[in-house]
């Protein structure tokens, strides 16, 4: 143990004084009384002509020595030497993709998630720095390397999840960025708080991050919509082809009824069942008098709402004017005497 005010040491020269005033005889003032038979005790005290008594036992002066004590040792400032850890840094990635608005978790997986990630922010030591990204179509820094924790909560606080795939790439590299150059001692980590819907991370596979994965999320119960164009039916002019894609998440077979819409107007619904694992590909056809919004919604329940419907704006298709300046051209003909005929503008108008 050290002292990093070791002067202080000589308060304890007090605790002598102390003892001494429990050695010295008390002054008494002289009082006539009736009857000296209930003060016996002290009267043999009075008898005395020694100004100091035998020191006895009194809680009273033990515990006004240990006070001091505690006084002059708090004074002195004590304290062990040891090593001092390095800071070390944590990179949180949240992801806040479409599919982390399941309610397999309550509320959501993405409630879930925030709640983990706080739990870190409460476990960080005084040393500690974090920095907050958010993973979604792109990566967003919420809060840059601190130590402050109410700084760090209140950059959680504002992340939300949004319709968007996961794209967990870039944020991952921007951890890698980031823990790359800390020293060894300092053990850096990246913690992702995801549901695992992500495609394939095989560029990381042998990159060694110090990545510490908190799955989200413990079911699949999900029927959704993947893919939605819209075109010309080519066996049709008058028509528009819609073209969906059902893929169904679960562990079991699912029903739905797949409606299609246009502007909000009911045009078709086609009952659906799908086998576990599988996708299902349809084609609608619906004529269009203007332009508007196709709509494709499946009516099944299920863990994930925001991909029980997609919508599509489709436009029809409108003259073009195609201006054509040539000296002369074989595909229209020749002028007199086989002769190319000269300069001229050339208008078409052609259906786009």
């Amino acid at each position: 143990m050290s002292f990093l005010a070791p002067a202080a040491l000589l308060f304890a020269l007090t605790i002598p004084v102390v003892i001494v005033f429990y050695l010295l005889k008390r002054k008494r003032v002289v009082k006539l009384v009736s009857s000296t038979l209930l003060w016996q005790k002290f009267l043999a005290e009075t008898q005395a002509s020694a100004p100091f008594q035998k020191l006895r036992r009194n809680w009273l002066l033990f515990l006004q020595i240990l006070l001091l004590l505690l006084a002059v040792l708090a004074l002195s400032r004590p304290y062990f030497a040891t090593r001092a850890k390095s800071s070390q840094l944590r990179v949180l990635i949240l992801d806040a993709s479409a599919s982390m608005q399941a309610t397999d978790e309550s509320p959501s997986r993405f409630e879930a998630a925030r709640k983990q990630a706080l739990d870190w922010v409460a476990s960080l030591r005084d040393e500690d720095k974090m920095v907050v990204l958010q993973a979604a179509a792109n990566t967003e820094v919420k809060q840059s390397e601190t130590g402050e924790k109410s700084a760090l909560r209140r950059a959680i606080q504002s992340c939300a999840a949004v319709d968007s795939p996961t794209r967990l790439v870039p944020a991952l590299k921007m951890a890698e960025s980031l823990t790359r150059d800390r020293g060894k001692d300092s053990n850096p980590e990246i913690h992702l708080f995801s549901d695992g819907a992500v495609p394939d991370l095989s560029e990381f596979e042998n990159k060694g991050l110090p990545l510490v994965y908190h799955r989200v999320g413990s079911s699949a119960d999900n029927l959704g919509i993947i893919t939605l164009d819209v075109r010309a039916n080519p066996d049709n002019a008058t028509q528009r082809a819609i073209y969906t894609s059902v893929a169904n998440y679960s562990t079991n077979s699912r029903q739905t009824e797949l409606e299609l819409r246009f502007d909000g107007n009911l045009i078709e619904t086609r009952p659906l069942t799908i086998k576990p694992g599988e996708t299902s590909a349809q084609v609608f056809l619906a004529s269009q008098d203007r332009d508007g919004v196709f709509t494709v919604r499946s009516t099944a329940k299920d863990d994930l709402a925001a991909d029980n419907e997609a919508s599509i704006v489709s436009l029809l298709p409108h003259p073009v004017k195609v201006l054509l300046v040539t000296p002369g051209n074989p595909l229209f003909g020749k002028g007199p005497a086989g002769r190319s005929q000269r300069p001229a503008l050339c208008g078409k108008q052609f259906d786009g």
